[in-house]
C-alpha cells in the first residue's frame, strides 16, 4: 500500500461529494473505503473454510434543510463516486427536514496515533491463518482428546478517506489481527466449556499460541457443574465479564440513545451513576489500541474524555449533530453510523482479584458472561456461562443453570472493589470487580 493510494481514495471522495453539491446538496462528505482480509474458520476440530475478500467502497452523506440522504456503492471509480454523490443529495431533497441539523464538522488538526497498522499483518496468508487454528486444535487435544474445538482467526488491512464539503480532509490507513477458540468437553453427563481470544493491530502484540490448550484447560474446570441456592449475594465479576457492566454504562452514555429517550441515563448527567470506586476514561489516542484512531466518523479530532470520574458521569458521547442539538461540546465519538465509545480504561484500585475474592464469605464469581444492562431500562438478566461458587473466600463448584439479575444504577453503585491486576489486551483494561446485593436464580 502507498500513499499515492490514499491520495486516490481523497480524489474519489471528492468527486462524490463535489457531485452531492452540484445535485443540490447543502453540505455532503463522502467516505471512501478500501481494504482485504483473510479468514479461517473451524468447527468440530477442522477447518471448516477458508475465505479471502477485497473491497472497495464508497458511501456519501448529503444534507438539505437538515434532511439527510445516504448513498453507497461498490468501487471508488470517478463514475461511481459521481452517482453516488448524485444519488445521496435526490435523497436529501426529498428527506424530511431536521431543524436540528446545524452544518458539518470543520478542518482541525489531528493527532498522531502510533501503532494503527502494520505491514506484516497485511502480508499475513491464508496458510498463516491456518496453521495457527490447526496449532491451536492440536493444543486442545492435547489437554483433552475429546474436546470439541469451533472459532477462528482473520487478518487484514483497510485505507479509508474521508472528505467534507466544509473542508474536511483526511486519510489514514489500519490493520487487525484476531483469533478466537470455543472448547467444549463432554464426560458422560457433564459439559464443560470455554471461550479465548486475543486480538491486535501490530503482529508483535499478537499471541495465538496456546489459546487453544488454555480453553481446554479451562473447560475441564467447569465439568462438574451445579447449581446453587437462589438469592442475593455478593457478586465477582472476573476480566472477561466486567467489562459487560462497565461497557453497557457506556453504551447507555450515548447522547444519541439520551436524545431519542432510549438510554436510562436520561437527565444523569453530574449526577453519581456508579459508586465512587468507578472511574472511567474513554482514550482514543492509546498507541495500538482496538478502538483507537485519529478522529471520528464524522472527521472531528479524537482525544481524551473523562466519562465517569469516581461514580459522577462527566458527560454524554457526542457526535457533531447531538453535540450542536444539545449544546455541548462534541467529544467525537461518531461512527457515521452511531455514537460508540473507543478504549473505555477503568481506574484500578488496591486489592488483588485473589483479595477481593477471599473477602466474600458466600457468593460467586462469574468468569464469562455479559451482564451489561438493557440501555433503554437499564435492566439486567444475565446467565453465568462459567462461573464458581464462592464459599468462605475461595472458588468451591462451578455453576450451571445460574443467572445474576438487577438494576444497572443500582449494581454499579454497589461495586465496592476493583482489582489492581488486570488482564491486558490493545486498549483493553480488564479488571476484576465485586458488587454487592446482586440477586441471583441458580437451578433446573
Amino acid at each position: 500500500m502507498s500513499g499515492e493510494q490514499l491520495e486516490d481514495l481523497l480524489k474519489a471522495a471528492e468527486i462524490a461529494c463535489e457531485a452531492a453539491m452540484r445535485a443540490g446538496a447543502e453540505f455532503a462528505d463522502a467516505m471512501a473505503d478500501l481494504g482485504q482480509g483473510r479468514s479461517v474458520s473451524m468447527e468440530r476440530n477442522a477447518i471448516k473454510s477458508s475465505d479471502a475478500r477485497r473491497w472497495a467502497a464508497i458511501s456519501v452523506r448529503a444534507f438539505v434543510a437538515g434532511g439527510t440522504g445516504w448513498a453507497s456503492a461498490s468501487g471508488i471509480s470517478q463514475e461511481t463516486a459521481m452517482r453516488a454523490g448524485q444519488q445521496a443529495a435526490k435523497l436529501a431533497r426529498a428527506a424530511e427536514p431536521d431543524p436540528d441539523f446545524v452544518d458539518l464538522v470543520t478542518p482541525a488538526a489531528y493527532p498522531e496515533v502510533e501503532g494503527l497498522y502494520d505491514e506484516r499483518v497485511a502480508q499475513i496468508t491464508g496458510a498463516q491463518i491456518a496453521s495457527w487454528v490447526t496449532h491451536n486444535i492440536d493444543g486442545a487435544l492435547a489437554v483433552a482428546p475429546e474436546a470439541m474445538v469451533s472459532g477462528g482467526a482473520n487478518a487484514g488491512w483497510r485505507q479509508w478517506a474521508l472528505l467534507s464539503s466544509t473542508g474536511v480532509r483526511v486519510a489514514r490507513r489500519s490493520s487487525s489481527v484476531s483469533m478466537s477458540v470455543s472448547v467444549v468437553i463432554r464426560r458422560n453427563d457433564n459439559v464443560g466449556s470455554f471461550y479465548e481470544w486475543d486480538t491486535a493491530r501490530v503482529l508483535s502484540q499478537f499471541q495465538p499460541e496456546g489459546l487453544g490448550g488454555r480453553a481446554a484447560e479451562e473447560a475441564l474446570r467447569y465439568l462438574d457443574s451445579r447449581t446453587m441456592k437462589s438469592g442475593t449475594f455478593p457478586v465477582v465479576f472476573g476480566p472477561l465479564a466486567s467489562g459487560g457492566l462497565l461497557g453497557g454504562l457506556c453504551g447507555a452514555a450515548s447522547a444519541e440513545e439520551v436524545q431519542r429517550n432510549r438510554s436510562f441515563l436520561i437527565g444523569k448527567k453530574g449526577e453519581r451513576v456508579a459508586s465512587e470506586q468507578v472511574t472511567l476514561v474513554d482514550d482514543p489516542l492509546i498507541p495500538g489500541g482496538m478502538g483507537s484512531g485519529i478522529c471520528d466518523g464524522d472527521g472531528f479530532p479524537h482525544r481524551r474524555v473523562s466519562l465517569v470520574e469516581r461514580g459522577v458521569l462527566n458527560t454524554y458521547l457526542h457526535s457533531h449533530y447531538t453535540a450542536k442539538k444539545a449544546g455541548e461540546e462534541n467529544t467525537g465519538h461518531s461512527t457515521r453510523g452511531g455514537i460508540a465509545p473507543t478504549n473505555v480504561i477503568p481506574a484500578l484500585g488496591t486489592k488483588t482479584a485473589a483479595q477481593i475474592i477471599a473477602e466474600v464469605d458466600d457468593g460467586l464469581y462469574v468468569t464469562l458472561g455479559r451482564p451489561a444492562p438493557d440501555t433503554a431500562s437499564g435492566q439486567v438478566s444475565a446467565l453465568v456461562d462459567a462461573g464458581f461458587r464462592i464459599e468462605k473466600g475461595r472458588l468451591t463448584h462451578a455453576l450451571k443453570n445460574t443467572m445474576v439479575a438487577g438494576h444497572g444504577l443500582e449494581l454499579l453503585s454497589n461495586i465496592d472493589a476493583v482489582s489492581s491486576d488486570y488482564r491486558a489486551e490493545p486498549g483493553m483494561v480488564l479488571p476484576t470487580i465485586r458488587v454487592q446485593g446482586v440477586k441471583v436464580a441458580s437451578g433446573a
